[in-house]
C-alpha cells in the first residue's frame, strides 16, 4: 500500500525535469529538489502543453535531510562534483534510484549505502531544449529496471503518472543493448559533427556496423545475451530516423558541454581490456573526442 514519502531529485536538467513532473502527479510524494543551478520553475512541454511549475531548488544543504527516496539524474561526469551532496541526502533507510547512461551505476554510491538499497534505471525519454528554457518531452517516458521488490516500491512513487515502468529479468542484457546502440550512434555523430543524414552514406553504414559489432563482443564477454541479428536490427532502425535527428552526445558537444564519453565508449574500452578483447575503434573515438 502506498504512503506519503519524502522524495528527493538530484539533478534538474532534461531528465530531472521530466522525472520531477511525473512524480508531481502523486500527491503522496513530498518532493525536494537539488541542483547546482537555481531555477524558480520547471519548464516542460508534454503532450503538446506547456507547463511552468514552481519549485524550490536547493543549491546547497546545511544539514542532512532524511529522504525515503533519492532519485539521481546526473550524468557520469557530474558525480565527482556531487560528492558533498551524497552524505547529506543518503541515510541508512534511504532508497536510491540512479537514472543515467552506462553500466555499473551502483559503484559510485556504494561508499554511502548498501548495494540492495540502490536501483539501477535506464530511461527512454527523448527530450530537447527549446526556447525560453523549456524542455520538450517527445513521448511517454519509459524506465527500465530490474525485476525485484525495490522496483515495485519505486513504481508506487509514479502512481497516476504517464511514465511506464518496465521491469525486466535480464537487466544486464538490456543495459548493454542500449549502451551499444547509444555509444555507436553518439560517437559517430560527434566525430562528424552532423546528424543522422550522414548514414545515407554506405561508408558510414559500414562504420556503424563495425563499431556496433566491436562493442557487442565486449557485451557478450560481460555476460549479455545479444542476438545474432542485433546489429542488423539497429541499422534498420537507424535508417528510419529523420535526417535531422541528433543524439544527446552531439547536443552536448555543440553546446560546449562535456559529453558522456566515459559512460559510453569509455566503459566499453575499459571492459574490453579487462576481458582481453581489442577495441581499436572505441579507443580511437576516445582519443578523438576527449
Amino acid at each position: 500500500m502506498d504512503s506519503k514519502q519524502q522524495v528527493g531529485i538530484l539533478g534538474i536538467g532534461a531528465i530531472g525535469t521530466v522525472i520531477s513532473y511525473q512524480l508531481q502527479q502523486n500527491n503522496l510524494n513530498e518532493l525536494f529538489y537539488f541542483s547546482r543551478t537555481k531555477h524558480t520553475h520547471l519548464k516542460l512541454i508534454s503532450d503538446g502543453l506547456r507547463f511552468e511549475l514552481p519549485v524550490d531548488i536547493k543549491t546547497t544543504i546545511s544539514k542532512p535531510i532524511p529522504l525515503d527516496w533519492l532519485i539521481i539524474c546526473l550524468k557520469e561526469h557530474q558525480y565527482q562534483d556531487a560528492q558533498d551532496w551524497f552524505p547529506k541526502l543518503i541515510h541508512p533507510h534511504t532508497r536510491i534510484a540512479v537514472i543515467r547512461n552506462g553500466l555499473q551505476l551502483k559503484h559510485p554510491l556504494l561508499a554511502f549505502t548498501d548495494d540492495d538499497h540502490i536501483l539501477e534505471c535506464m530511461i527512454d525519454a527523448p527530450t530537447q531544449l527549446r526556447n525560453e528554457g523549456f524542455y520538450q518531452n517527445l513521448n511517454a517516458p519509459i524506465l527500465t529496471v530490474p525485476q525485484n521488490d525495490l522496483s515495485n516500491a519505486f513504481e508506487l512513487r509514479f502512481k497516476h503518472s504517464k511514465i511506464n515502468i518496465n521491469q525486466v529479468e535480464d537487466f544486464k542484457t538490456e543495459s548493454w543493448k542500449k549502451l551499444c546502440e547509444s555509444a555507436t550512434l553518439g560517437a559517430l555523430l560527434c566525430l562528424h559533427n552532423d546528424t543522422c543524414h550522414i548514414f545515407k552514406s554506405e561508408k558510414l553504414q559500414h562504420d556503424y556496423r563495425e563499431l556496433m559489432n566491436e562493442s557487442i563482443q565486449v557485451a557478450k564477454a560481460d555476460g549479455a545475451i545479444i542476438e545474432k541479428d542485433f546489429t542488423d536490427q539497429m541499422l534498420s532502425k537507424l535508417m528510419n530516423y529523420p535526417d535531422a535527428k541528433g543524439s544527446s552526445m552531439l547536443t552536448d558537444m555543440r553546446n560546449g558541454k562535456p559529453i558522456e564519453l566515459g559512460a559510453k565508449n569509455g566503459i566499453i574500452s575499459q571492459l574490453g581490456k579487462a576481458y582481453q578483447i581489442d577495441t581499436p575503434i572505441n579507443d580511437m573515438i576516445i582519443r578523438a573526442l576527449s
